[in-house]
């Protein structure tokens, strides 16, 4: 789960776990020792306090560290081709190279930052095609503008006119 880098390795000694652990371990491992440690409930020594600075330092190294992982959702036509993402996630941009033969359900890491990682989620193909209704889009500008008689909108721009000014 975690990086091969050195201080991530540390922070997880620190906490007493292995490079194993999940985040959510290590929460809970600082939890207990938190609670130890803390001057309200144990010794307030010099010892415990550097302590406790020890992992509260490593704890926010490993939220730092924890990978991230977000949902994309692509259609039935776009996973049966190979397809690329660009996400932005917590303020860097990923790019997810999506395989053909990729699953719902399935975990792909960003291309270059094996931190970020993203679950593919597919979504089902709508049951009826959909029409837009004939007041949006286009049919609105052509009943708005060209369907009219050119005097009808010569006196539609004359009353805009007149209620601008």
């Amino acid at each position: 789960m975690w990086a091969d880098d050195p201080e991530t390795c540390a922070a997880l000694a620190a906490l007493g776990l292995d490079a194993g652990a999940s985040l959510e371990q290590a929460k809970s491992a600082f939890r207990k020792r938190a609670v130890a440690l803390h001057p309200d409930t144990g010794d307030a020594s010099r010892e415990a306090l550097v302590e406790l600075a020890r992992i509260i330092r490593a704890m926010r190294h490993l939220e730092h560290a924890a990978p991230k992982c977000i949902d994309i959702e692509l259609g039935p036509g776009e996973i049966a081709a190979a397809v690329t993402r660009t996400v932005r996630v917590k303020g860097h941009t990923a790019v997810f190279r999506i395989p053909e033969d990729a699953r719902a359900g399935d975990t792909i890491a960003a291309v270059g930052d094996p931190a970020i990682r993203a679950r593919i989620s597919i979504t089902p193909p709508p049951d009826e095609p959909r029409t837009a209704s004939p007041d949006s889009g286009l049919q609105a500008f052509v009943s708005e503008f060209a369907a009219a008689a050119p005097a009808a909108r010569f006196a539609r721009w004359l009353r805009k006119a007149r209620s601008a000014a």
